[in-house]
């Protein structure tokens, strides 16, 4: 392959899952968790007093009442399973950002994070390498054929529009170069339409791309309405490595 030009591979997989939660990250696998918000309310109070002054101010500049919800509980749950991970109090998780503005943690930099959410359903990533996740709502009446033509290329156009199920197609692709970006962390949005995420070996310039090594893509269903999908540098991680467990089984005991 030329120098100048990286593969992304694609394709849609039934993850694996595990009910007991493993402190240990395989040094190229990741760990995923789906939850509802809607489950959360509840305990919301709870939760928000995980978070710190800055991160409650902006909750409450929220101008959606759900909006803020969303970003109590999908920070909280974050701050859980990051302390469970690195194995330290919570109150001692502290985010920073690097020159994109992609959250890390500055004292564990080598551990990887990334969360998404969509209406009632979010999901939360971690691991020992750069990854980034995206989940869409599929809806059946988002007319999307006007924007294909600037986020997808005319055979991923061609896939949408000739598929048994349009809709899910297109937020198969969709949620695929979101991952993707959100993986480099490059802020490439503008070359959306540059990155190739059709079923198998997809070729992509690395300019276009902002990273020199190629990378994996995987879709998943999420719920009946959502697909999620993942994105990741290419090493040694496969299919198998990536593992989903059950968020309420992490939780037990330690939201009362």
């Amino acid at each position: 392959m030329n120098d100048s030009k990286i593969k992304i591979c694609c394709q849609t997989i039934k993850l694996p899952e595990r009910k007991i939660y493993d402190t240990d990250i395989d040094i190229e696998g990741f760990k995923l968790f789906k939850f509802k918000i809607s489950d959360y309310i509840a305990v919301i109070s709870e939760l928000k007093k995980l978070l710190n002054a800055q991160e409650i101010d902006r909750a409450e500049r929220y101008y959606h009442q759900h909006d803020s919800q969303r970003f109590i509980i999908s920070k909280a749950i974050l701050k859980l399973i990051l302390a469970k991970e690195i194995g330290t109090d919570v109150s001692t998780v502290k985010f920073s950002k690097n020159s994109n503005k992609k959250p890390y943690l500055a004292l564990h930099p080598e551990l990887h994070f990334n969360v998404s959410h969509a209406k009632n359903y979010a999901l939360i990533v971690i691991g020992t390498r750069p990854v980034g996740v995206d989940v869409e709502c599929i809806s059946k009446d988002f007319n999307f054929t006007e924007i294909l033509p600037t986020v997808f290329s005319k055979p991923e156009m061609n896939e949408v529009l000739n598929a048994a199920n349009k809709n899910l197609e297109f937020y198969k692709l969709w949620t695929r170069k979101e991952a993707v970006v959100k993986a480099t962390g490059n802020g490439i949005d503008d070359n959306l339409i540059k990155i190739n995420i059709l079923d198998g070996d997809n070729v992509v310039e690395y300019n276009d791309l902002g990273v020199k090594q190629s990378m994996q893509v995987v879709s998943f269903a999420v719920d009946q309405d959502y697909i999620g999908a993942i994105a990741f540098k290419e090493g040694r991680v496969g299919v198998k490595n990536i593992i989903l467990y059950p968020l309420d089984i992490f939780l037990k005991g330690v939201i009362h």
